[in-house]
């Protein structure tokens, strides 16, 4: 599943991390690296004190007086090692120990840590240089046990802190990403306003790099709402253009010169009818499309009752009854008209082949909207596959013209959905079972 917030989650939070991780190495590294520099400055400064002040060129000893008292206390953490005339001078707080001075080229220095436990660790830093033309090695270094220890803790604290900094801005980056994608999800709650037929555009105020695309499905709604009314608008104009030729056509058959050819006058009323039909339908969606727009929805309880309304009137004569099973304030989305002319032409037809009773079931759940109408008819005389074909009608004594049933299945087909035919298990007539997947 592709969303924009995990994304822009996933990469802001490996950014963050990469940032971190960058900012606690160097962090690990710098105080260390600073602590040392500090220490090895205190050790240059003390080897050039022993080379000034310590020597007695005489005696070839040290004098003792003269020497900075840590360095007179055993054990102290901080000692020096001489190496002059191939003589070897230690500090007094080196006690008998020696250090091993690592080789050197040349008059150079070097720094080397010492950690050979259970020795503490050392930081050690060799001169070599020429007084009076002879060679002087000096080794100086300090206990930084307490530095290290003292590092890894501030970097113990500093790594937490960092962690629990890390998690909180990661956070706070959701909660944000989150609420600057808001209006977002509130145009998506507008999209789904407009597929009920609640709200015709798009009014929710969007980031600036969404807006164009708010924009676009707005106009792309207008024109197809213009589209729907100039289709509907024409077709009722058409309809309306024919009937004036039709009625003409009609009036043609009571002619004296038509009259006397009963067989040509059966034919001009047969072929009358057949456009009177549609065009009636037509002229009829045309009047109850009115300002629509895409996506209005269809309330099943009252349309339906609307419908069983008109049908009680038109077949007054049959005192029909009717068994409804429908769901209350429940809506449906999709055109309304289209679901008018469908159940419509359905339960016309039910009404007319019954006896005295149609059914009705409505069933709007998880699984989609379905639709069951039945009737105490006749049942079916032709094939299931005849009974949809466009002019197949089931008795040609009832008056009609086999449109409506071969409409509703284009209807159906329309929506993704599935029609079938088959006798009623309890009344015996047609049932008509109508299937459309949920959205």
């Amino acid at each position: 599943m592709y969303s924009l917030q995990s994304r822009l989650g996933l990469w802001l939070g490996m950014m963050l991390i990469t940032i971190f991780g960058v900012h606690i190495a160097l962090m690990s590294y710098f105080p260390r690296y600073l602590a040392e520099e500090q220490v090895l400055r205190r050790l240059k400064h003390d080897a050039d004190f022993l080379v000034k002040n310590i020597i007695s060129q005489k005696n070839e000893s040290i004098d003792k007086t003269t020497l900075t008292p840590i360095y007179k206390i055993p054990n102290s953490g901080h000692y020096f090692q001489l190496l002059y005339q191939n003589k070897i001078f230690r500090s007094p707080s080196l006690g008998e120990r020696l250090f091993e001075i690592p080789a050197l080229n040349g008059m150079e220095s070097k720094v080397v840590r010492l950690h050979k436990p259970p020795q503490p660790p050392m930081l050690l830093w060799v001169n070599k240089i020429q007084i009076q033309g002879e060679t002087l090695i000096i080794a100086v270094s300090e206990d930084i046990k307490n530095i290290e220890e003292d590092i890894t803790e501030q970097q113990k604290i500093y790594f937490i802190i960092s962690i629990i900094t890390l998690l909180v801005l990661i956070f706070l980056q959701r909660l944000l990403i989150k609420r600057e994608l808001k209006p977002v999800d509130q145009a998506q709650a507008q999209l789904l306003l407009i597929a009920k037929g609640e709200a015709e555009r798009i009014t929710q105020k969007v980031p600036d790099e969404i807006q164009p695309l708010v924009n676009e499905i707005n106009n792309l709604l207008a024109v197809m709402r213009k589209r729907l009314e100039r289709s509907r608008n024409a077709t009722g104009n058409l309809a309306h253009a024919l009937k004036t030729p039709l009625s003409v056509l009609t009036q043609l058959q009571d002619t004296p010169e038509i009259s006397n050819y009963p067989d040509l006058v059966t034919e001009i009323k047969e072929i009358s009818n057949s456009i009177q039909a549609p065009i009636d339908r037509e002229l009829k969606r045309a009047r109850l499309s009115g300002g629509v727009i895409p996506g209005q929805h269809f309330k099943i309880n009252y349309e339906v009752l609307g419908l069983i309304s008109v049908m009680e009137k038109v077949y007054a004569e049959k005192k029909l009854v009717f068994g409804v099973t429908i769901p209350t304030d429940k809506t449906y989305q999709t055109d309304r008209e289209d679901m008018l002319e469908m159940l419509g032409n359905v339960l016309d037809n039910a009404c007319k082949w019954a006896k005295s009773k149609v059914n009705i079931e409505i069933n709007d759940n998880n699984k989609g909207l379905h639709i069951l109408i039945e009737d105490d008819g006749k049942g079916i005389d032709t094939s299931i596959q005849q009974l949809t074909m466009r002019g197949t009608r089931l008795d040609e004594h009832k008056p009609g013209h086999g449109l409506g049933l071969s409409i509703t299945k284009e209807i159906v087909k329309q929506y993704y959905g599935e029609i079938t035919f088959d006798t009623s298990p309890t009344l015996e007539g047609l049932r008509v079972e109508i299937t459309f997947p949920k959205k």
